[in-house]
């Protein structure tokens, strides 16, 4: 057991150290007041409407958000900003299944006195599903710009949490000045996963899913007990509010789905039986491990999002001689690779129709996965269809997004070149007919005119040396940051050996650098949350997790060139 905490307590703090970065985020309408156009022309574009449905030389009009004309044909509104879609292809604005884009994580909850009582509090054990992600969403978070720049235009967010964390929303990946002005849809979803509390029940899987029985239970009744009360209370008893089996009520009425976050076969088939003994509408979202799945999936009709996260492709050893055990690893690492990257050819084949989620992956990877998704087998429309058209049926917005047609919201993404080509570059896009604007050499966003340019990164990119210290003792190495078409992204060295680790989530406001991730230690999920100023080439932060109610301080300093 001490070996056991030792290891863990060094995966905690040997991986969430620093990052260094500068947002792009620049609002395109930064005081709230309207652009001088709300009418866009774009002419002589190739436009795929939907997978499979193309159309040359043609031209697209944006109205007020909406789209209002399309075809070789078009009258173009005198008041129209008229783009030139030369060699440019325009596509549908990509929807993301399952994701927290948006949202801020919150503060970590405290470590209650009754911590080992049989029942802890339900906001210390995760069980929140009365709470809404739209009291989680900023809309300065930097992972709105970051998915915006990659062509996604609508986002299924969920909130930040454990076993409950509450209801999801779609939201519009655009400016605003508000969080109301970027919601869709409230309530599109109950969002529970696999993530217990802490040192307190329900903290392991088995006891997740008896605590998700009976809480469902629980709310079958509360809400048979009040639909009787209200008919006749005469002689009833009178009904004790409890919001907790109140977040049910949508979900038994089958008004609104479970999203589960089930990444491994394991915790899809455990959701998928929890769904079989309670009767409610499940999504798969963020499934990594589906497979050995498409039977189940399709007898139970479950609806799934496939994760747009991929391992790493593994490399053989440099030694000539290799031992067998050795060649046997490194044979079972391929296999499962090659499992994982062509298992999204294999479900489309058996007939399931999924979309993607985002929620474990990083912006700049996801059109590379993309293009390893379709070196391995699935085609580029059925890739396309996955982006739109299947997950705006999965998520019920069919006629208001998925496609481009009269009438549908003005969520456009605009390349040089097919998307698909690995050497294409987005241009523009528009979300709720509000345009965004890339530089092609850079990838870098455009300021519109009046709006202050997005931040640069020079200042940031290069090597830093980081150090910190915790009770195991003082752990030093190298941060090194490059410029990925106009994104930050950075690894983490270690003096020690440990291997390399990418900076995820980064976010650099007004010298406030802040970034969150995650890591599985031993099937518990730890939370890392880093915190900090940059001042000139140094960096001071701290960095907190959750799990242990333990930070510790972290100082960087930027090598010389």
């Amino acid at each position: 057991m001490k070996i056991l905490r030792k290891t863990l307590f060094r995966l905690i703090f040997i991986l969430p150290l620093i990052g260094l970065a500068s947002s792009l985020h620049a609002q395109s309408d930064p005081t709230g007041e309207s652009p001088a156009t709300r009418t866009f022309a774009i002419t002589n574009a190739t436009i795929i409407q939907a997978p499979g449905k193309m159309m040359e030389e043609a031209t697209i009009v944006i109205t007020d958000g909406l789209i209002t004309a399309i075809g070789k044909n078009v009258n173009i509104p005198s008041d129209a900003e008229v783009l030139d879609g030369t060699d440019m292809f325009i596509y549908p604005g990509f929807i993301d299944g399952m994701a927290n884009t948006g949202a801020d994580r919150p503060e970590s909850p405290e470590r209650p006195d009754n911590l080992f009582t049989p029942d802890p509090p339900n906001y210390y054990a995760g069980i929140t599903p009365e709470n809404q992600v739209v009291e989680q969403i900023k809309v300065d978070e930097n992972s709105i710009e970051a998915m915006r720049k990659v062509g996604f235009t609508i986002s299924h967010t969920v909130p930040y949490g454990r076993m409950l964390p509450g209801s999801g929303a779609l939201i519009l990946l655009r400016d605003a000045d508000h969080p109301d002005k970027l919601i869709l849809s409230e309530g599109s979803s109950l969002y529970s996963q696999f993530s217990g509390a802490p040192g307190a029940y329900p903290g392991n899987t088995l006891g997740i899913m008896a605590k998700f029985r009976n809480l469902y239970r629980n709310a079958e009744l509360s809400k048979s007990h009040s639909e009787l009360y209200a008919s006749n209370p005469t002689g009833i008893a009178r009904p004790t509010r409890d919001r907790v089996s109140e977040a049910f009520y949508p979900v038994i009425e089958k008004k609104q789905p479970i999203f589960y976050n089930a990444s491994n076969s394991l915790e899809a088939r455990r959701a998928m039986r929890l769904q079989k003994e309670l009767g409610f509408n499940l999504v798969l979202g963020n499934l990594q491990e589906g497979w050995d799945l498409a039977d189940e999936i399709k007898s139970t009709g479950t609806k799934v999002f496939m994760s747009l996260e991929l391992p790493k492709e593994p490399k053989d050893s440099k030694e000539e001689d290799k031992s067998d055990e050795v060649k046997r690893l490194e044979e079972r690492r391929m296999e499962f690779y090659k499992k994982y990257v062509t298992q999204y050819a294999q479900l489309q084949q058996a007939g399931i129709k999924f979309g993607f989620s985002s929620i474990d992956a990083r912006a700049n990877d996801l059109k590379n996965n993309l293009l390893t998704i379709i070196e391995n087998g699935l085609s580029e429309d059925e890739a396309l269809a996955a982006l739109t058209t299947n997950a705006a049926a999965l998520l019920g917005i069919s006629n208001m997004a998925g496609t481009l047609d009269e009438g549908k919201i003005g969520n456009l993404v605009v390349s040089k070149g097919p998307y698909f080509d690995k050497e294409s570059q987005i241009k523009y896009v528009f979300v709720d007919g509000v345009k965004y604007e890339y530089d092609l050499k850079t990838g870098a966003r455009k300021a519109e005119d009046g709006e202050a340019n997005p931040a640069g990164m020079q200042a940031l990119i290069g090597t830093w040396s980081y150090e910190f210290t915790t009770p195991q003792g003082t752990q030093t190495g190298k941060m090194i940051f490059t410029n990925e078409s106009g994104m930050l992204s950075g690894i983490m060295t270690s003096s020690d050996g440990t291997p390399d680790v990418d900076l995820q989530n980064i976010s650099f406001l007004n010298n406030e650098l802040t970034f969150d991730f995650s890591i599985d230690a031993g099937g518990q999920s730890i939370d890392i949350v880093v915190e900090g100023v940059v001042d000139g080439t140094s960096y001071e932060a701290e960095a907190s997790v959750a799990a242990f109610n333990v930070s510790f301080p972290i100082q960087a300093t930027k090598d010389e060139a």
